[in-house]
Formats: structure tokens, sequence, C-alpha cells
């Protein structure tokens, strides 16, 4: 059977169509896989910076005190201390910022970003942190203001004790 010239460019149609719909799957797979990808990438690097700020805090002795007394007893900073306290915990909002948007636009998880900002509820009773609010609030976005009015006026308490005052064994109050 031969084929005329339409019958032929009928055919390379036909499959010219069938090899567009098989690219356009190709392309929705592809673009699934990148969207995984991008946000597994999200994910590690949003908790990988707030890993970095709790070490940093945690591994200096100096940082640790600071932290404690300016989050526990904010008055018992002097003035300098006070400063170096407010731009610590401005570090971790900023994480926290940016992974309230991340989780807005859909690149990180919902339930990760939830984790991260746990960290607000744990001292969201704390006279340091109540001050930084105040003070630093008008600095962040609006949506991210009321998000963090929500934690803080939450039920939510994940400090587990942590700022408490310890007594050393045998010691007297």
């Amino acid at each position: 059977m031969e084929l005329n010239l339409s019958e032929s460019a009928q055919i390379a149609e036909i499959i010219s169509a069938f090899a567009i719909v098989l690219s356009l799957f190709f392309v929705g797979f592809q673009l699934r896989d990148n969207v995984k990808a991008t946000r597994s990438a999200t994910a590690n690097s949003s908790i990988a910076s707030l890993s970095a700020w709790y070490a940093g805090l945690g591994l200096s002795e100096q940082a640790s005190a600071n932290y404690y007394t300016g989050i526990t007893n904010p008055d018992a900073l002097p003035q300098e201390e006070w400063v170096q306290f407010v731009m610590g915990l401005h570090a971790a909002f900023l994480n926290f910022q940016n992974s309230y948007y991340l989780a807005a636009e859909g690149t990180l998880d919902h339930e990760i970003r939830n984790s991260l900002t746990a960290a607000i509820a744990a001292v969201k009773g704390q006279p340091g942190f109540l001050r930084y609010w105040q003070q630093r609030k008008p600095i962040f976005f609006p949506e991210f203001q009321d998000y963090v009015d929500l934690i803080v006026a939450s039920d939510q308490v994940n400090s587990e004790g942590v700022y408490k005052k310890i007594e050393p064994v045998g010691a007297t109050p």
C-alpha cells in the first residue's frame, strides 16, 4: 500500500501529537520531582539554620548565660548585654519569619514550620521575650506578627521547666 503525501502528513501529525502528549507527561513527572527536591532542600536549610543558632547559643557559655538571663530576668542585664540578647533572639525570629512565609507559599511543610516555631511557645511567658516582642514586633511583617500573637495567646507551652532556676544539690534556697 502506497501512501500519498496527504496521508503521510496525517500520519506524521498523529505521531507528533502522540509525542507531544508523552513529552508533557515526562515534563509533569520531572516537575513533580523538582518540587519534591525543592521542598526537601528548603526543609533542610530551615532546620539547619535554626540548628546553627541553637548550637551557637548552647556551645558558648557567655551566649548561654546572656540568653538565660535575658529571657528570664532582662532587668539584670547591662544595656550592652541586653543588645546582645536582642540581636541573638532577633536572629532566631528572622528564621521563624522565613519559615512562616516559606510554609505560606507551600515551599516548606507546615508541620516543619510548626516544629521550628514551637520554640516561641516555650518562651512566650518569659519577661525577656515579652519585652523583646514589644520592642521588635513592628519590624516584622503583619502576617507574621499575627502568627506569633496567636502562639503567645495559645495554651501551648513547650518549656518543660527549662527556664526554672535549678539549685545545686545540697544548696539551701
